[in-house]
């Protein structure tokens, strides 16, 4: 008896482990179960928003030998758009998610192509953007020492919704979608500063 009671201890302790090994499998099966119907759609990122812009080509009349002879004083070429006109504070504005510029980069090298014919540019606005910009301009630093200041640049175009290329238009942005705004940029004639 005393056999069989030791081949009974045996048989369920054995018989212990399967059922351990099996109720592990099957909480194994139940957990990725769970995950994978509790996640939509898997292990899918979120979606990613839709990229609103405006973009366009800038002209610059008199083609490259137009700009500057001094090239010394031509720093870098940026498009500047305002969500309000006139201006607070260029620096204030741009920290204060109040304008937008391109190249995103505030390197003074991250330019728009310098001496050009003319060059094309996209400038991205944020996840929730403004319904219009204001005050879409081209903006060039001329002075280093007046980076973070309005006395350091100058604005050499805008865009217009007219053929006076020194009246400035608005820019209605679409949530999600490519506006399409062209500048020209006449150094001869250059628009009203607005700072």
């Amino acid at each position: 008896m005393h056999k069989q009671g030791f081949i009974r201890d045996w048989s369920t302790l054995g018989l212990r482990l399967h059922l351990r090994k099996v109720a592990s499998v099957c909480a194994a099966y139940l957990l990725v179960f769970l995950c994978c119907t509790r996640c939509d759609e898997g292990l899918k990122p979120p979606p990613v928003p839709p990229i609103t812009s405006i973009s366009g080509t800038i002209r610059y009349a008199g083609g490259k030998n137009a700009w500057p002879q001094r090239r010394d004083s031509v720093w870098t070429v940026r498009v500047i758009g305002f969500r309000q006109f006139p201006p607070m504070d260029l620096i204030g504005d741009i920290l204060q998610g109040r304008a937008y510029f391109t190249p995103q980069a505030l390197a003074i090298d991250s330019t728009l192509p310098l001496y050009a014919d003319s060059t094309s540019y996209s400038l991205i606005l944020p996840d929730e953007p403004p319904q219009r910009i204001e005050y879409l301009c081209v903006a060039m630093l001329v002075d280093t020492a007046k980076l973070l200041s309005t006395q350091g640049w100058r604005v050499i175009g805008v865009h217009s919704t007219t053929a006076n290329i020194r009246q400035f238009g608005t820019v209605p942005v679409i949530y999600g979608r490519d506006v399409r705004a062209d500048m020209t940029v006449d150094f001869k004639n250059p628009p009203p500063q607005p700072f």
